[in-house]
């Protein structure tokens, strides 16, 4: 986390150009998605935060750690991961400069909306852009978000609270 993401783009590109995955979703979610320092320790605090008394009593029941695994904490852990997966989802969809590198901008089927703004304020034919058709199109991308916000932001402040108190 004390490495700042800007470093990591050449690595994560050389990566997704190896994979195949340029001009591609899977190029464009994965680094995102997967490498995550935020993701490992909020998950981890959450973790610790879990009763040792509980997992105790369930191997005195006879449970495997497999069990105790997908039985009762991974249901304890809906909060955080669903916290996790609205963080991650706003984070990638606000975001500009991945997208734009991954997809060079070549394939307009795979262009997400940020740099389709971008695009369409760049297109403009000499003279100022359109800021009216440039200001709903912004408002069309706070849309989903915020009704996201509205229908689970209190999941997320909950799951913030709990995880991060010990």
């Amino acid at each position: 986390m004390m490495i700042p993401s800007i470093v990591l783009f050449i690595p994560n590109f050389i990566l997704m150009k190896n994979l195949g995955w340029l001009n591609t979703f899977q190029g464009m979610i994965a680094p995102s998605l997967l490498m995550s320092p935020f993701s490992v320790f909020f998950l981890r605090q959450f973790f610790l935060s879990i009763p040792l008394e509980l997992e105790e009593a369930a191997k005195l029941d006879g449970a495997t750690s497999a069990f105790i695994f997908w039985r009762i904490v991974l249901p304890l852990a809906q909060g955080p991961i669903a916290t996790l997966g609205i963080l991650t989802t706003i984070a990638m969809w606000n975001d500009f400069f991945w997208p734009f590198i991954v997809n060079s901008g070549s394939n307009e089927n795979l262009r997400v909306l940020t740099v389709a703004l971008q695009q369409f304020r760049a297109n403009q034919p000499g003279g100022p852009p359109d800021w009216t058709g440039l200001m709903a199109g912004t408002f069309l991308s706070i849309v989903p978000v915020f009704v996201l916000l509205i229908f689970m932001g209190r999941k997320v402040v909950e799951s913030l609270q709990f995880s991060g108190s010990k």
